[in-house]
Parts: C-alpha cells; structure tokens; sequence
C-alpha cells in the first residue's frame, strides 16, 4: 500500500432489523427497571392542584378536553 491511498475503515458487521430492535426492547426495559427500583425508595409526594384548571378537563366533568 503506497503513502497516497486513502485508508478505509474496515467493514463493521451488520445487524437485521429484528435483532436491533429486540436490543433496543432490552436496553429500554432494563432502564424502566432501574429507574423503578430507584423510586421505590423515594418520598411521596402528594399531588394538590393549584387551581380548578390544573385537573384534566374531562375529571373535571366535561366532555372535551380543550
């Protein structure tokens, strides 16, 4: 190989769809586990609304929520 050619990284191997997909379904549901474990021990906190408008509008009785 001469000093002038261009160096190429080599070819990295290639995953299917499916397998990256069911990857990523792992990484998500190992990082919803974790997270779920880190608040099981955290404070509750009581949710007051400040006001009538803080609760969603269709607790509130009406039909749309707008």
């Amino acid at each position: 190989m001469s000093d002038y050619e261009i160096k190429r990284p080599l070819p990295q191997p290639v995953e299917d769809a499916r397998a990256l997909q069911a990857r990523l379904y792992r990484e998500i549901g190992i990082s919803a586990v974790a997270a779920a474990l880190q608040m099981r021990d955290a404070p509750v906190e009581e949710y007051k609304p400040r006001s009538i408008e803080d609760i969603p509008a269709i607790l509130r009785g009406h039909d749309l929520a707008a």
